[in-house]
């Protein structure tokens, strides 16, 4: 997913830790023009709702060119 600011980002991802349970790998990287990226490659299915409520905007990872092989 795709931030605008790096606190909105690291709120979204306390929320996914602690209300949701996710366990896994998180990665937090900027990116350009004062965008953040958050990748998730979680030990658990989520539900599209779960994270449509996230404030992020849902984008595949492989198109950044992060050469990561789980989506966010």
């Amino acid at each position: 997913m795709v931030f605008d600011s790096k606190d909105v980002l690291r709120r979204s991802a306390n929320r996914l830790i602690k209300r949701h349970g996710v366990t896994g790998e998180i990665e937090i990287r900027p990116l350009g023009g004062g965008k953040w990226l958050l990748q998730v490659s979680s030990e658990k299915d989520l539900r599209a709702s779960t994270l449509e409520k996230l404030s992020g905007k849902r984008v595949d990872a492989d198109s950044l060119g992060s050469g990561g092989e789980a989506g966010t």
